[in-house]
């Protein structure tokens, strides 16, 4: 082949990489931008929807829609809203759970297929960047709006902190799986750490499920007082409203029954609630809010409790090791992630109602009782446990049954990115086909015929050796022709959580 030929076959071949390099790009930005806008946009469209609705319910003009949608993002976003000159902070919590979950979504599915760290953080800032972007709109829009309607403006910086709040929680959600697991290589977490941040999180899940089982118990008490507030609404959109402003307020309920059953006090208005005790007041006219004590439980209400004992003993049995070290120092690390938990979420949960008063659990209080709980509850269960006679035996005998420490030493690596220099040539040489060194067949023995004790057939002929000369011209032009893989070539994808068999916790 002529010089000339070469340099043609050379520029095409830099052409068709250049297209696809070009295609990557484009593809990669558009992703981005979905990213960045979808969960924004996706959920202004519904909110334009509920707004539009309401105000036609009511029989009012539609004057101020774009301000009361505005402001429909910042309530979403749990950012505090001045209405008539009144502060409401206690927001609900339903929506704000639905776009958290919305975003852990599209952020798993957008780094599904990445292999560096570098790009997940890129994903991960455009989905912060997104929202943070509408939340600016947002308060311009409300502002222009204030002049003619009750809702009052919003300080820009804690808008943009509770924006960045709300998101960031299900950004995280969405690529943790994705990126804990190098970051846990990386700094070398002790996996009893893990362990037991795992079971701080569980924890948190059957403290809730706790609170939402003393709701329940409550609207089944309490029904014919949560339709009588119902009936407040005299007309069957009041009806509709109240009705589905207390199913947006559920987490909030959910949330003070779960302060409650640790031990703190639950304030709804005037009104006071605890697990002995109910000091009455004036309780905002939310029908869920009729779950409520109106009396003093006695002893009786020391049932609650059984709710953080059962998640104690779960988690020192969860965390159970034969080491007692271990086993406490898993035990404490549960109870310190669940108090955090329990405190960013009786904080999000709760807040002041304006002349209402304030509606929630003291959130501090809240995590000091539900790590005192677990703590004690998972250290008793370790002591109990060292007791039985299955360790007592492993104690002396490590090498009899099975040593449950195992349970600590498991490997939790999840197929994700690896922390790669973005700098490196990830190109395939196409020389390296060529080293015998990198043949993973280098070491069989090149020749069967030896092991068998058969002697090979003479080489002689003519026509054999022609056909071996033209069977290595051939694979020598085809190794020479390989073309050059790079990141993002679609005619050779990279290697993803979906190939493979990954070796994540069963």
């Amino acid at each position: 082949m002529s010089s000339t030929t070469d340099s043609l076959v050379t520029r095409l071949r830099q052409g068709r990489m250049s297209q696809r390099d070009d295609e990557h790009h484009r593809a990669a930005t558009w992703g981005l931008l979905k990213v960045a806008a979808l969960v924004p946009a996706v959920t202004t469209a519904i909110l334009t929807v509920v707004v539009a609705l309401t105000k036609a319910l009511a029989g009012g003009a539609f004057g101020g829609l774009a301000a009361q949608v505005g402001a429909a993002w910042l309530v979403v976003n749990q950012v505090p809203l001045t209405v008539g000159g009144v502060t409401v902070g206690v927001l609900p919590l339903l929506p704000t759970l639905a776009v958290m979950w919305a975003v852990a979504v599209v952020t798993a599915r957008a780094t599904r297929e990445v292999d560096h760290l570098q790009e997940v953080a890129t994903i991960a800032g455009a989905a912060l960047a997104g929202p943070l972007l509408w939340t600016a709109l947002a308060l311009a829009v409300v502002a222009d709006g204030s002049a003619v309607s009750s809702i009052g403006q919003t300080a820009p910086l804690p808008a943009f902190g509770y924006t960045l709040l709300v998101q960031g929680i299900g950004v995280g959600i969405g690529v943790g799986r994705r990126c804990l697991q190098p970051v846990f290589d990386t700094y070398e977490f002790p996996v009893t750490d893990r362990v037991g941040a795992r079971a701080g999180g569980l924890a948190f899940l059957g403290l809730a499920a706790g609170g939402a089982v003393l709701v329940a118990v409550g609207l089944v008490a309490k029904w014919a007082r949560v339709g009588e507030l119902i009936a407040g609404g005299n007309a069957f959109d009041g009806y509709l409203g109240l009705t589905a402003l207390s199913v947006f307020y559920l987490p909030n309920t959910v949330l003070g029954a779960l302060g409650i059953s640790v031990g703190a006090t639950a304030q709804a208005g005037t009104a006071t609630v605890d697990a002995f005790a109910v000091h009455a007041g004036t309780v905002p006219p939310l029908p869920i809010l009729g779950v409520l004590p109106e009396t003093g439980l006695g002893g009786i209400g020391g049932l609650v409790f059984v709710f953080p004992v059962a998640v104690g003993v779960l988690v020192g049995w969860y965390c159970r090791s034969v080491d007692v070290v271990n086993h406490l120092r898993a035990v404490a690390v549960a109870a310190a992630t669940c108090a955090a938990l329990v405190v960013l979420a009786c904080a999000m949960a709760g807040g002041p109602a304006g002349e209402l008063g304030r509606v929630g659990v003291n959130a501090p209080l809240a995590g000091v009782y539900g790590f005192t709980w677990i703590l004690v509850t998972g250290a008793l269960v370790a002591g109990i446990y060292q007791l039985t006679p299955a360790v007592r035996r492993l104690h002396h005998e490590p090498d009899v049954g099975f040593d449950l420490d195992e349970l600590l030493e498991q490997d939790e690596e999840s197929a994700g990115p690896e922390t790669v220099d973005p700098d490196a040539d990830d190109a395939l040489d196409p020389d390296d086909a060529l080293d015998p060194d990198d043949d993973p067949d280098a070491d069989a023995d090149p020749d069967p015929a030896a092991d068998l004790d058969v002697e090979p057939e003479s080489s002689d002929d003519p026509d054999t050796v022609d056909r071996a000369s033209a069977g290595l011209d051939a694979d020598t032009e085809a190794t020479t022709e390989l073309p050059v893989v790079r990141d993002g070539d679609p005619d050779f994808p990279a290697a993803g959580p979906g190939r493979g068999s990954p070796t994540g916790p069963n």
